[in-house]
């Protein structure tokens, strides 16, 4: 198929105008074939990887995004129905497999792409394989632990969704500087983020929806240069501490739903009094552009609204 199909395939890659478009179509190649791919988390990564360069905001970023899909569903992406109230788009089987050969016949230097996604592997695979990458895909396997300590000076994405995770060691993102979007969604048997989740400093985008984490330690602090923070559906999460979320200055992104009002650990903590604590610390994310949190009475409701904080998509 390589020597046959693909060559043809091609084409329609090779007249994309421009290498913005390329590199968008190509980071598809990170999910599974035929996976369904909801369209604003996809422009959401495009963003914070500065895939998106024309602008800084993301509220303004969506509309170069909308136009890239749009052009790209003409020859390469499909539709793929609304899922869970999201527009979703897909990769062919065949697609797919052509774009991951083009990441390893012509765009190798610049790309570096480890995929394994839908793989069905049971354990993480051997580090010295993908210390190379740029662009990492565990997803959607049965890994359930990640015990190795991989050096990975050039690596920028990695997707570790919808394993079995129930343990990251400590030592799993010590040598992963540059790391700028870790999407570790949908892994609801992890409870503890690992000690070393600090030291990812170039963090723009943290996924952790789905995921049974239990607190957010304070040390995340470190990642200032996070655009995108999504906690949603993180049911055992009961502690925030205070001054946490105030921190990310560069915040854009903030998604939070939880379940109704429970007893959540008084101290330090913006979970309880109905989110109204943590009301108080969005008021001050100058860049909050879209946000989505529950609130639970009518007087954390009525602080939001007080807050100004209309500019936000809500």
């Amino acid at each position: 198929m390589e020597n046959e199909v693909f060559p043809l395939l091609k084409f329609s890659y090779d007249n994309l105008p421009n290498a913005t478009m390329k590199c968008c179509f190509l980071y598809c190649c990170l999910y599974p074939e035929d996976y369904c791919i909801p369209r604003k988390r996809l422009m959401e990564y495009w963003f914070c990887e500065g895939l998106l360069n024309e602008f800084d905001r993301i509220s303004e970023a969506q509309m170069q995004g909308n136009d890239i899909i749009s052009s790209l569903l003409i020859c390469l992406l499909e539709n793929c129905g609304v899922i869970d109230g999201e527009d979703c788009v897909k990769l062919h089987d065949v697609i797919h497999d052509m774009a991951l050969w083009i990441t390893r016949e012509f765009e190798a230097t610049e790309s570096n792409f480890f995929v394994k996604a839908g793989a069905q592997l049971f354990k993480e695979p051997d580090v010295k394989a993908w210390e190379s990458g740029k662009r990492i895909s565990l997803m959607k396997n049965k890994i359930a632990v990640l015990k190795q300590t991989p050096k990975c000076p050039n690596l920028r994405t990695l997707f570790l969704s919808q394993n079995e995770l129930q343990m990251i060691s400590n030592g799993f993102f010590q040598f992963i500087p540059h790391l700028t979007v870790l999407d570790s969604s949908r892994n609801i048997g992890i409870r503890v983020l690992p000690e070393g989740i600090s030291q990812l400093v170039s963090l723009e985008c943290f996924d952790l929806s789905w995921t049974g984490i239990e607190e957010l330690p304070i040390e995340l602090k470190a990642l200032t240069k996070l655009k995108m923070l999504d906690l949603s559906y993180m049911r055992n999460l009961r502690k925030i501490p205070q001054h946490l979320i105030s921190s990310f200055s560069k915040l854009q992104i903030f998604k939070m739903w939880l379940p109704g009002i429970q007893l959540y650990p008084n101290e330090d903590n913006v979970l309880n009094r109905g989110n109204e604590k943590l009301i108080e610390e969005l008021k001050g994310l100058q860049c909050l552009n879209i946000l989505t949190i529950t609130i639970h009475n009518m007087f954390s409701l009525e602080r939001f609204l007080s807050f100004n904080l209309f500019q936000c998509e809500t």
